[in-house]
């Protein structure tokens, strides 16, 4: 700092902020004794066009306040944002609060200092460039309430009397949903006094196709057709889209007409909305030819448009003229997905012709991977055709070193389904070698079926290989044995089972008894399902219903009628309702002992808890209506499912 007499002093800072003092009084030797300071506003420097430059300084120093984290001796940034403006006497302009507010990260901080600025700064009023800036940020921003703060800033707009522009009303076009919200936007061009541009026009268009409103997308359309105004390729597109899936085929084809005449050549964008809108109406010709429209044109397929193609000669059950579409897939270098091969697995099948799987496989041999391998069995295991799961399946195991444990899953399933249990056991024997581990899951899937087809010493060596090599027994594995040993009245094995469960990690459950119960019951020894029964409910473990309908079946087969119904109003007073097959089975032992009174009774309880009778309560009450009391058992077939159905089971 330089001092004279009579003079001026400067101080520097940054921002060119000058501190000018002068000398108001001096003593006799002329020293100074008091100096007056002022703060001249600095002169903001202009461009060519007379508009003020923005201070790259204070956008950067101010934006660096806003973000920086709250201290103990500065909690408020807003506060230090003032204090630092006051200190320089600096006013922020429009543009450099615009700037500001596009440098802040967080929308709602950029809102707070959007409201800041009028209220804190002097002299300070917001322009359409910073209403623009804000609505824009609120539009982009992921807030919740984004919609109602707009509103906010609108009407604060109306409130000042400030004017937006013709970019405000595109913003809120961009943003607004919904008839009302456009409405608004209406409005406000009225009141501005505001002509549509063509961007205007676009932005209101694509707000219609949002609200999924075609026809008034339509309408703007046409509106635009006649200002002169042209949509680009992507504006084009969205409006085919929305047409062409409200099936407005006509207006798609007259717009796709309008496009080609101003010039905007269609891409394969394009043509694959027009040929997947053909091709769901059933007219795979037609989309052909619009295919190879497209290829004359020079557009490239890609994979999206192959599929869409495809999918049309699928609907139209076209198998040849699609395998050959499939091989030109593969010839253009154009990856199929799994979507492509469903299709093509999709055709073959509905037209008998599954064997041309392997040529599938083989055209696209350099993309078959393990994942297409995988894919491929599983959807022909869920299709039923096991044989054809099974040779691609083997073609996997062939080719590559390590195999696809959900692929390998869909295929073991799929064999035990189809009762291919000695190539289920040969597989799971064989899995190590692909890398892949045996688990119980794996091991379940094969009992179960084992069991349903009553191979018992396939289980039985199975069980041993399972304890002997891993993985342990589940309760699932506990459960399907001692099922599957009782469903072939193996009944010693089936208490060594449950006594082994027992005895393992894993507790008997309410499934376990009930498997056990139904195995002793109807294999004759009832004393002992009954005991069960008393153990299970000791052991803290409440019957279901499956479990009082197999008792009170097992005493019904054996006459003891009292003790059946006895149990029936224990499962009442236990709060277990009972189900239509307890009905039938209680129903059924009453008429064959003669006690129809109590049977008509027992109907009506029925119909009292709501249950819609079946075709077996409706057999037992035509034989109570007849007053037949056979005590042998006539099986008739089910006039409903075709079915050989007797009430005991």
């Amino acid at each position: 700092m330089h001092y004279h007499q009579r003079g001026i002093f400067l101080l520097r800072r940054g921002y060119a902020t000058k501190y000018t003092g002068k000398v108001v009084t001096t003593t006799n030797h002329g020293r100074l004794s008091a100096i007056e300071v002022c703060v001249t506003a600095p002169t903001l420097a202009s461009d060519l066009r007379g508009y003020p430059l923005l201070r790259r300084e204070l956008i950067c120093k101010a934006t660096k306040i806003l973000q920086s984290k709250s201290s103990a001796s500065s909690p408020d940034p807003f506060l230090d944002l003032y204090e630092f403006l006051q200190t320089l006497n600096v006013t922020p302009t429009p543009s450099e609060v615009s700037e500001i507010l596009k440098s802040l990260k967080s929308p709602s901080l950029a809102l707070d200092f959007f409201h800041f600025c009028p209220s804190r700064i002097p002299n300070f009023r917001h322009d359409a460039f910073t209403y623009n800036r804000i609505l824009l940020i609120l539009s982009s921003s992921s807030l919740p309430d984004k919609i109602d703060k707009m509103n906010e800033i609108v009407d604060l707009m109306e409130k000042l009397g400030s004017h937006g522009n013709i970019s405000t009303v595109n913003i809120l076009i961009g943003a607004f949903d919904g008839v009302d919200g456009l409405e608004k936007c209406f409005d406000l061009l009225k009141k501005w006094g505001l002509q549509l541009t063509c961007y205007t026009y676009k932005c209101l268009l694509q707000a219609y196709l949002r609200a999924r409103d075609p026809n008034r997308a339509l309408q703007v359309y046409r509106r635009m057709k006649r200002k002169g105004y042209t949509l680009d390729s992507f504006g084009y597109n969205m409006l085919l889209h929305a047409l062409a899936k409200d099936e407005q085929v006509d207006h798609a084809y007259k717009v796709f007409e309008d496009m080609k005449s101003k010039h905007c050549e269609p891409d394969e964008y394009t043509y694959t909305i027009l040929i997947r809108m053909i091709g769901r109406l059933g007219k795979p010709s037609e989309a052909l030819d619009l295919f190879q429209e497209m290829l004359s044109k020079g557009c490239k397929p890609n994979s999206m448009t192959y599929n869409t193609m495809i999918e049309a000669l699928v609907r139209g059950r076209l198998a040849d003229k699609t395998m050959i579409l499939f091989s030109k897939m593969v010839e253009n270098n154009c990856r199929p997905n799994e979507y492509t091969y469903s299709l093509v697995l999709n055709v073959l099948a509905a037209e008998g012709q599954l064997g041309k799987m392997d040529e599938v496989v083989k055209i696209s041999n350099k993309y078959m991977n393990k994942s297409i391998y995988a894919y491929l069995v599983r959807t022909l295991s869920k299709l039923g055709h096991a044989n054809e799961a099974h040779r691609l399946f083997c073609n996997m195991w062939s080719f590559h070193d390590k195999g696809d444990r959900d692929a390998y899953l869909s295929m073991l399933e799929s064999l035990c389904s189809a009762g291919k249990v000695t190539e289920a056991i040969d597989m799971l024997s064989r899995t190590h070698e692909k890398g892949i581990v045996t688990d119980t899951f794996m091991y379940n899937t094969v009992f179960s079926a084992l069991g349903k087809s009553k191979q018992i010493p396939h289980i039985l060596d199975l069980y041993e290989k399972m304890k002997r090599d891993g993985p342990e027994p589940d309760m699932f594995t506990y459960n399907i044995l001692i099922s599957s040993f009782g469903r072939a009245g193996c009944v010693e094995e089936a208490v060594r089972i449950f006594e082994e469960l027992e005895s393992s990690d894993c507790r008997p459950d309410v499934v376990s008894y009930n498997s056990l119960i139904n195995c002793l019951g109807k294999n004759g020894d009832l004393d002992e399902a009954h005991m069960r029964f008393k153990e299970m409910e000791e052991k803290g473990l409440n019957p279901d219903v499956v479990t009082y309908s197999t008792l009170i079946e097992c005493f019904g087969k054996t006459d003891k009628v009292e003790m059946a119904y006895s149990l029936f109003n224990e499962m009442l007073a236990e709060g277990c309702s009972p189900n239509i097959v307890t009905y039938n089975i209680l129903l059924d032992c009453l008429e064959k002992c003669g006690r129809s009174a109590e049977a008509i009774d027992l109907y009506s309880k029925l119909k009292e808890q709501g249950l819609t009778p079946d075709s077996i309560t409706y057999t037992i009450l035509e034989r109570l209506q007849s007053g037949s009391q056979r005590t042998s058992r006539i099986r008739k077939q089910s006039p409903i499912t075709g079915w050989v159905v007797s009430p005991l089971r």
